[in-house]
């Protein structure tokens, strides 16, 4: 009896709900970053930094076949499966939690918050959605 060997896996490519995802992060960033840039109405980049950070988390859900219900319930479901478990730095967990947390809930709302939180936060959104884009390609 012959035994066949079983081939090494490859890793799938990202699929295309995973590839849009990560662009519209990119595209957030981009806008964030250049309505900071102009000085803008802080409410604004916020916003836009924020969907840098919750694009590429939408991503990561569609990978684990996780349903985005509510962008709390979201935002909770990525903490537990992808920050707990050591997949991704707790600094991302902390940023995405944070920008939640201090972005306008409606139009008008003023959020004090420093140029420099928002400087820091808007390098880490590019080297989070960077790590994303990392972990998807190299899934199994």
């Amino acid at each position: 009896m012959r035994i066949a060997k079983s081939k090494p896996s490859k890793p799938k490519a990202m699929n295309e709900l995973e590839k849009v995802r990560l662009t519209q992060a990119r595209e957030s960033l981009d806008e964030a970053q250049a309505l900071l840039a102009a000085e803008m109405d802080i409410s604004f980049v916020l916003t836009n930094l924020y969907y840098a950070y919750y694009y590429p988390i939408l991503a990561l859900m569609n990978e684990g076949q996780v349903p985005s219900t509510m962008q709390s319930v979201t935002l909770g479901l990525f903490e537990q499966q992808y920050i707990k478990t050591g997949i991704f730095k707790r600094e991302y967990g902390d940023a995405v939690r944070r920008i939640f947390n201090i972005k306008p809930k409606c139009s008008g709302e003023k959020t004090p918050v420093s140029g420099e939180e928002v400087n820091t936060r808007s390098v880490l959104a590019g080297a989070f959605i960077h790590d994303v884009e990392t972990y998807l390609e190299k899934k199994v």
